[in-house]
Order: structure tokens, then C-alpha cells, then sequence
């Protein structure tokens, strides 16, 4: 009979991780471990309990505290995006004493911290804007300036630190361009207007303005303020350009005027305009061909911007950086102004907009027009001023500073 040889089991022999070669490592590792949380129980746990038990208040190793909190420290954003529009914007409003019969404001324009507007009351049956104030926007206080005045009205006050600059204006139209020095008090005639009230526009001792000197004709005028020589830039013979706005900054002068590369004759044709600029120190004239008609362009020395119609019209709002290709801001502007780092615009029925070039982005400056509808009245040297036309009872003129 075969032998049955019984087949037996290999019993395999179990590892034992204390055996293995990280037994011991991991062994070191849990110690540490270990020895940490204990010394970290004693040193957030026991000590903070037991230490003012005897007196100590706090732990060697924290700062010793301040008498008063210390501010964090918080970024600095762009001030219309995180600001109440309230408390940006300020309200123009004369003294009690002695102004009361001036309830009419107009031709506001900031340099600094001054702001020169003109005030207007009611002699008989008609407004005379025959009172020109300078607001200091820092104290808050307003003085009645003593300039020359031999016509009517004060018209499109403009100034420096050096200058005062305004047309002494007749009811009609036409004038006298007078100047005065801030130091001196002095006043001079600069020129006489026969028609229209031309917008004036200074920039260091020199001023230009567009105005008309016949039935059809307009002739854009440079002046140096001390020693009163003044040059004839451009004439504009039968043309809307000259009805066009201009402007001077930083030594640059920009004016619309015709695309002398396309025939406005030819039924059809797309009427374009040419952006010229001349330099005040070399007299060297450049054109830009923005491709779309251009009225009313202003210059910060660094941005040009523009509307593409005539006032009334739907018109869109462009700007370009150094000659660059034109950008649209807006359209259905109605009226604009520029400072050195931004473009205030209006439309109808809707809140003043502040377009930051930098940002590609605009913010509303004033609240919704269910709460205040407003009036751009001009843009300078940082300051946007607005009329607030939500009452007509009285002129409330009111200012934000952006810059």
C-alpha cells in the first residue's frame, strides 16, 4: 500500500515594524512629537493660567503692548471707487451777510485751491452776472474780487497763479479781454470783441480764444499777456470749425479743422476732420487724422479728446494718447471736460461720469439722478463743478475734487 505523505503548511513569519529598517526613525520621530505637544499644552495652556496667579501678565516672548490700538494698515484705492458721494462733493455758498442778492452762479473755474466763479443779481427785469468771487476750497472762504469792470458782465473768468483773465461783456455779445495780476491787483485790456463772447484759455502768460471778425469768418487768436502781442493761428472763412471749441495746456495748442486729404465737396463723402496741434515754444504744427468728424478738442499735453458731432446732435466721445488710435469713451454726450489723469462727461438724464484713462473705466462723481439731476458746468486742473438743477428755485453749484 502507497505511503500518503501529508502535504504541510509553510507558516511565513510575520514582520514586525519595530523591526524593520524606519523602525526606529519613526520611533524618534513619534518622541519628538510627543515631547512638542507636551511643551506646547504647557506654554499656551498652564503657563497663561498660572503665571497671573503670580503677578506676570504676560509671556516673555509677546510684544510688549501699545498705549493706543495700532492701525492696520489699509491700500489706497482710486477715490471714486470706495468713497460716498456725499461727502466728495462740496456746495458753493456765498456769505450771508451782504451777498444775498446774488442767486445766480456761472463760468466756474478751479486752479489750486481756488475756485473764480461769476454771480449774478437781478437789476429791473434782467440778471446782471456783474460779480466775480474767488472761493479758497481748503478754509471754505469766499471774497469778492475787485476786477475792472466797465461792460455789463463778467464772462468765462479763467487764472493761474499769476493771472485773472475774463471778458468785460456786453449784453449783446462783444467786450473787452481784460487781464489782471493776482500781486499787483493791476488790471490791463488785452483785446476788444465786436461780436459773440469768445471762451478763453490760459496757460502760464500766454491766452488764446476763437473769435469771430466777420459775418462768416473767425480767426483763432495767441496771446503773450506781458507784453499784449498777439498772432492770428488759423482763419476759418465760412467753416463750423469755427464755431468749434479749442484748447492750450502745457504749452500745446489743439484745434479742428478741415482732413485736407478728403474733398467735402463730393456728394456722399465722409466728412473727417484733422486734429492740429501746434507747439507754443518752437511753433511747430503736427495734424492727427482721428478718422471721425472732431469738434471741441482739448489737450492736457499728454491726451487729446473730442466729440465726433456738432453741439445737439448724438454725439460720441473719443480720445486719443500721443496720437494713438482712437478710443470711444461714451456715447450721447452732451458736454465734457479734461484734467490731467481723466474725462468728465454728461448725458441727458443721467449721472456725471468720470472716465480714468489709466483704468479704461469711468465713475459716476455725482448720485443717481433720482436724487440730484445735474448740469456739467466745466472740468479744470482736477476739479469737476456742476450745477445741481434738481430745484430751480435758486443756482446750487457744487464742485468734487478728483485729482
Amino acid at each position: 500500500m502507497a505511503k500518503r505523505y501529508k502535504r504541510s503548511r509553510i507558516k511565513r513569519k510575520r514582520t514586525r515594524l519595530s523591526a524593520s529598517n524606519a523602525g526606529p526613525i519613526l520611533a524618534l520621530l513619534s518622541t519628538i512629537v510627543g515631547i512638542l505637544g507636551a511643551l506646547a499644552l504647557i506654554a499656551f495652556v498652564a503657563l497663561p493660567r498660572i503665571l497671573p496667579l503670580v503677578g506676570i501678565d504676560r509671556m516673555p516672548w509677546q510684544p510688549t503692548p501699545s498705549p493706543s490700538p495700532t492701525m492696520r494698515p489699509t491700500p489706497t484705492p482710486y477715490p471714486l471707487t470706495n468713497v460716498d458721494l456725499i461727502e466728495l462733493q462740496h456746495e458753493v455758498v456765498l456769505p450771508s451777510t451782504g451777498f444775498n442778492a446774488y442767486r445766480w452762479f456761472a463760468d466756474p473755474y478751479a486752479y489750486g485751491d481756488r475756485l473764480v466763479f461769476v454771480a449774478g443779481q437781478l437789476v429791473g427785469n434782467n440778471i446782471h452776472m456783474d460779480a466775480l468771487f474767488s472761493l479758497d476750497m481748503k478754509t471754505n472762504e469766499t471774497t469778492k474780487l475787485t476786477a475792472e469792470r466797465k461792460n455789463q458782465d463778467y464772462v468765462y473768468p479763467v487764472c493761474n497763479d499769476k493771472w485773472l483773465v475774463y471778458l468785460d461783456g456786453m449784453p449783446g455779445g462783444g467786450g473787452t479781454i481784460r487781464a489782471m495780476q493776482w500781486s499787483t491787483s493791476q488790471t490791463i485790456k488785452v483785446a476788444d470783441v465786436y461780436t459773440g463772447q469768445p471762451r478763453l484759455h490760459l496757460d502760464g502768460d500766454t491766452l488764446a480764444w476763437m473769435q469771430r471778425t466777420g459775418s462768416k469768418m473767425d480767426k483763432l487768436y495767441v496771446c503773450d499777456l506781458n507784453t499784449l502781442e498777439n498772432v492770428a493761428v488759423e482763419t476759418f472763412n465760412n467753416s463750423s470749425y469755427g464755431q468749434s471749441d479749442i484748447s492750450l495746456s502745457r504749452g500745446e495748442l489743439l484745434y479742428a479743422y478741415l482732413d485736407k486729404d478728403v474733398d467735402e465737396t463730393v456728394q456722399g463723402a465722409r466728412i473727417t476732420s484733422g486734429l492740429y496741434s501746434v507747439s507754443l515754444s518752437t511753433g511747430k504744427s503736427n495734424v492727427f487724422l482721428p478718422g471721425t468728424y472732431a469738434h471741441d478738442p482739448l489737450t492736457n499735453g499728454t491726451y487729446w479728446v473730442w466729440r465726433d458731432g456738432l453741439h445737439g446732435e448724438n454725439n460720441a466721445l473719443y480720445y486719443s494718447k500721443q496720437g494713438s488710435p482712437p478710443q470711444k469713451i461714451a456715447d450721447q454726450i452732451v458736454d465734457y471736460g479734461l484734467s490731467d489723469s481723466f474725462v468728465a462727461y454728461s448725458k441727458n438724464n443721467a449721472q456725471i461720469m468720470v472716465y480714468i484713462f489709466d483704468k479704461k473705466a469711468a465713475f459716476p462723481i455725482t448720485p443717481e439722478v433720482e436724487r440730484e439731476r445735474t448740469q456739467l458746468l466745466n472740468v479744470s486742473n482736477g476739479v469737476v463743478i456742476w450745477m445741481d438743477i434738481t430745484s430751480r428755485e435758486r443756482d446750487i453749484m457744487k464742485y468734487a475734487r478728483v485729482e
